[in-house]
């Protein structure tokens, strides 16, 4: 299961270098050609409200602070995936207690109990998006599995 762990974990830097892809153009310019495509792919799972997204290098990144975090936090919950060589099975409550703070966050925002927070969106995200991760490799991993074992 290392390779599927590894190629999650690839797909993951490649989403997350697709959401930083106007700093990145500041290094190089040819990675500007992505752009039209990518802004409207990534509008698929995120608002891009522009007063919500997180400003690095006088450019902006594709996702909100939030999404943002929840995709940095998958990345760096793959990372760790990658040296952890045992089977992991987390159960679902971690799951629904990693997106408590961020429901919390929404709803405080919604009904104006503070103004929206880049900062706490983020942290909210990142937490969510590392728990997220485990669980979601897991499931992968129990899918290929038991598809491994059906074939056989």
């Amino acid at each position: 299961m290392k390779k599927v762990r590894l190629l999650i974990f690839l797909l993951i830097v490649i989403w997350n270098l697709g959401n930083f892809i106007q700093a990145l153009a500041l290094l190089n310019h040819n990675f500007l050609f992505a752009f039209p495509i990518l802004k409207p792919t990534y509008h698929l799972v995120c608002h891009q409200q522009a007063d919500k997204l997180i400003h690095v290098f006088g450019t902006s990144t594709l996702l909100c602070a939030r999404c943002t975090g929840i995709y940095l936090g998958g990345l760096f919950g793959a990372f760790a995936l990658i040296f952890t060589g045992r089977k992991i099975s987390l159960p679902t409550k971690y799951l629904l207690y990693s997106s408590v703070p961020m429901f919390l966050d929404v709803g405080f925002v919604m009904f104006g109990f503070y103004s929206y927070s880049k900062p706490v969106a983020f942290l909210t995200g990142l937490l969510l998006g590392s728990v997220g991760i485990v669980y979601l490799t897991e499931l992968i991993e129990k899918f290929l599995s038991q598809k491994r074992n059906f074939t056989e």
